[in-house]
C-alpha cells in the first residue's frame, strides 16, 4: 500500500468519527455519468476498495449539486461532464449521519484516468454488464437513469 492511501484512509476514518460524533449533516453528490451504453464507475482507495460506487464528493458553499458533479467528475477522472442535470435528491445516514446527496446525470466524451491518490481505478462499463461489486446504492441510481424511472424515495 502507497503511504498516500493510507493517509487517505486515516483521514477517512477521522472524517467518519467526527460526522457521527458530532452528527453533522453533510451535502454531497454523486454523478451518473453516460458514455454511450456505459456508465463511469470508480473505485477509491480509502473506502471499500473492491467496491465500485459512482464518481462524486462534497458539495462546497456556494456551489450547486450540478456544479460541484461537474468540478468532482474533472478531479477525480479528469473527465469533463456535458448535457448536466439533477436526477434527484436522497437522504442517507449509512454512514452514521444525516447525508444529503443530489444525483446528477450527464455524458462525456473523455477517456478516464484515476488520480493514482482517491482512486485505484475509473473505467466506464456497458450499462447491461456491470461489475458484480457494484454498491447498492449507487446500483439503483444507474438503473434509475438507465429505464428512465423517477428517483426512487431511499437512497
Amino acid at each position: 500500500m502507497k503511504p498516500i492511501h493510507l493517509a487517505y484512509i486515516v483521514a477517512q476514518k477521522l472524517r467518519v468519527a467526527w460526522r457521527r460524533g458530532f452528527q453533522v449533516r453533510t451535502r454531497g453528490v454523486k454523478a451518473v455519468v453516460l458514455q454511450g451504453d456505459s456508465v463511469l464507475l470508480i473505485r477509491h482507495s480509502y473506502q471499500s476498495p473492491d467496491t465500485y460506487m459512482l464518481p462524486g464528493g462534497g458539495v462546497d458553499r456556494r456551489e450547486t449539486p450540478v456544479e460541484a458533479g461537474v468540478r468532482e467528475v474533472r478531479e477525480e477522472t479528469g473527465c469533463t461532464l456535458a448535457e448536466v442535470r439533477e436526477h434527484g435528491l436522497f437522504i442517507s445516514t449509512s454512514e452514521g449521519w444525516p447525508d444529503h446527496i443530489t444525483v446528477v446525470v450527464g455524458t462525456t466524451t473523455d477517456t478516464p484516468v484515476a488520480d493514482g491518490r482517491e482512486l485505484l481505478e475509473a473505467n466506464f462499463f456497458p450499462l447491461g454488464a456491470l461489475p458484480d461489486t457494484v454498491s447498492p446504492a449507487s446500483l439503483r441510481r444507474i438503473l434509475e437513469v438507465r429505464d428512465g424511472q423517477p428517483p426512487a424515495s431511499a437512497w
